[in-house]
């Protein structure tokens, strides 16, 4: 059921795309409002002339009737209406017009003298020409042609003319070639509008896929240099961000003191929550727009400071290692017990150039030497500046 579903949907939209071709070619019907003109000059005596009048009345009526289907079309008026009901009015349309033309053309070929008729066959093929973009709707194609070249065979048929005869059956002749030329056409364009719709399909395919490749890039991205539990950058993402750092800055080194015996005691759901309050007290306590806080595994967490010196960041470091201590009485997460770090900073000045492999190993023995000498500290080149022993 579906794909007879997408077969009507296909359809039905490569007749609105035939109906936008046919109708936006509409403006083409002011030339036989001149083409009738010049035919009722040429025809014209009292004795037909109630005749031509009356013919002339039909084309322009039609003519006109097509320009204004343009101008409704184009607004989506009536507004009930669908491409299938398009399709049947023009196919009325042409057909009206075909056998106006047909009709009209016959019968002043009937007693045409020979520069007459010369002007009424040129006409009448002119119209024919003119109306070739209509093939891309077979049945209004040929609703409009074989009412010309059969009433034009007929007319000649019936005629004075001294080579009348040969000309109704090239007339004839040219109509059932119109029918041949006009499937053939018809067919190439029905599959033309068949390969625009696909094509426009894929596009579209394409862009959706390439917008869901972007988003998994993006994502993978994120996640790339993401830790999955806190949501901190992970070290690939630290590296990245200190080597880009130029001028003064400050590393910093945190380890959760007693995390092990924090671990084993409440489990570790308690101990991933507790890894995710101190990152979130990490983030709340340095400048997100110009800082770095990452996890480097397990408990261990960093900090990087930008554009600060070395009494900046022991401000900056004692200010963490007291938020951290205050969280289970004033903090709104969830811990067990009381928590602390032990804190290892290293700094960077601008006139001494500090490779970021030095700056991490300072901060590495300088919270080592924390933890060593009581935790729940704050260290900087091997040498304690607070003392609050857990």
């Amino acid at each position: 059921m579906t794909g007879e579903s997408s077969d009507d949907n296909d359809r039905d939209l490569i007749l609105s795309m035939r109906m936008d071709a046919m109708l936006n070619s509409s403006p083409a019907s002011f030339l036989s409002i001149v083409g009738a003109l010049i035919a009722v000059y040429v025809y014209w005596t009292p004795s037909v002339a109630f005749g031509l009048i009356a013919w002339l009345t039909c084309i322009v009526a039609v003519a006109l009737t097509n320009l204004l289907s343009t101008l409704l079309y184009a607004r989506g008026l009536p507004s009930g209406w669908n491409a299938r009901s398009w399709a049947r009015f023009v196919c009325v349309m042409h057909l009206l017009s075909g056998l106006t033309w047909g009709v009209g053309g016959g019968w002043m070929l009937s007693f045409a003298n020979e520069h007459q008729a010369l002007v009424t066959v040129s006409i009448g093929l002119a119209a024919v020409t003119v109306s070739i973009p209509s093939v891309v709707h077979l049945p209004a194609y040929n609703l409009f042609q074989l009412p010309i070249f059969w009433s034009y065979a007929v007319g000649a048929l019936f005629s004075s003319l001294q080579f009348g005869w040969p000309i109704a059956i090239g007339f004839f002749l040219l109509g059932a070639f119109a029918i041949v030329i006009g499937r053939v056409l018809g067919y190439q364009l029905a599959t033309a509008l068949r390969l625009s719709i696909e094509n426009r399909r894929l596009a579209q395919h394409l862009a959706e896929r390439s917008a869901a490749l972007e988003v998994a890039n993006r994502e993978l991205e994120i996640e790339s240099h993401t830790d999955p539990l806190t949501g901190l950058a992970n070290r690939r993402r630290l590296m990245s961000f200190a080597r880009a750092l130029r001028g003064r800055c400050a590393v910093m080194i945190l380890d959760i003191d007693h995390f092990k015996s924090y671990n084993d005691t409440f489990g570790h759901v308690e101990g991933d929550a507790c890894l995710v309050t101190v990152a979130k007290t990490l983030i709340g306590s340095v400048r997100p727009e110009h800082d770095l806080v990452a996890r480097l595994g397990g408990e261990e967490f960093a900090v990087v400071l930008s554009d600060v010196g070395q009494e900046g960041a022991l401000e900056r470091a004692e200010a963490i290692r007291a938020n951290v201590q205050a969280l289970q009485t004033s903090g709104p997460q969830r811990l067990r017990r009381r928590v602390t770090v032990s804190i290892g900073v290293s700094t960077r000045e601008a006139d001494r150039p500090k490779s970021l492999s030095d700056l991490m190993e300072e901060a590495d023995a300088a919270v080592y030497r924390a933890k060593s000498e009581g935790r729940n500290q704050v260290c900087f080149d091997d040498r304690p500046q607070a003392q609050d022993v857990a």
